[in-house]
């Protein structure tokens, strides 16, 4: 199901050229600890209070290094064919949103995991799923909370089977505008654009585009999709019949 390295490259997408589309995503949880720091530099802040901005600070500061996980993860994948193995698809996504729940947090988001029963296993690489899940649902999540003010939000990681018998992965949320073109445009962009992703806030694209190289690597690249009436972004892989176990 992978594809070769030459069908990859043939897209015509530069993967260091990634890093320009970075920019905005990695500075983001930067800028987040050095304010935070001169906060705590410039008041007697309570013990309490402390421990809240640390607690921030490890959020962002875990947000920048598994972002740089996930581009190393998607050069890999550009240099060699990954190995597949079956892997469950509930499992994984529900690792995602247990990694991605107190990030959530800061931003008003609770995340919910929808997953078809019984659902057959597919041949994926664990480590991109999960990376490319969690910079999917992590850009979603930052890209809703900055397009509208609200009390609370939703970001829904679902997987379920097609009538064509397909499955298909993704994570949905309020986010407004995703659509196959915006994709297509933003895969041409990529390197010659600070803001690939027009319809998304500065410090959204990165990880959607991350997302969509490591998909691109194991099945299909990310396409616009819905799943119990939200819509988001998701992939799509055939069930393999040696895996089927309905």
């Amino acid at each position: 199901m992978s594809r070769s390295r030459a069908e990859r490259s043939s897209d015509g997408r530069d993967r260091p050229a990634l890093l320009a589309s970075l920019s905005d995503d990695l500075a983001l949880p930067l800028l987040q600890i050095k304010s935070t720091l001169e906060l705590i530099g410039e008041r007697n802040l309570s013990a309490k209070n402390n421990t809240k901005h640390l607690r921030s600070m490890r959020l962002s500061s875990e947000t920048g290094l598994q972002l740089v996980e996930a581009y190393r993860l998607a050069i890999q994948a550009e240099n060699t064919n990954l190995p597949l193995q079956p892997v469950a698809v509930g499992a994984v996504l529900q690792e995602a949103a247990h990694q991605l729940s107190d990030y959530a947090a800061q931003y008003k988001t609770t995340i919910e995991v929808d997953v078809q029963p019984r659902l057959s296993p597919v041949l994926a690489h664990k480590p991109s799923l999960l990376a490319a899940m969690q910079c999917l649902g992590a850009s979603l999540i930052r890209a809703q909370a900055s397009m509208s003010e609200k009390k609370k939000y939703n970001l829904m990681f679902g997987a379920h089977r097609t009538p064509d018998n397909v499955i298909t992965t993704g994570a949905f949320s309020g986010v407004t505008g995703l659509s196959d073109k915006a994709l297509r445009s933003a895969r041409a962009l990529t390197g010659r654009a600070r803001q690939p992703i027009s319809v998304l806030p500065a410090g959204s694209a990165g990880g959607v585009l991350i997302a969509d190289i490591l998909c691109a690597a194991m099945w299909q690249p990310l396409r616009a999709a819905a799943h119990r009436n939200m819509h988001g972004l998701a992939t799509a892989v055939p069930v393999s019949k040696q895996l089927n176990l309905i």
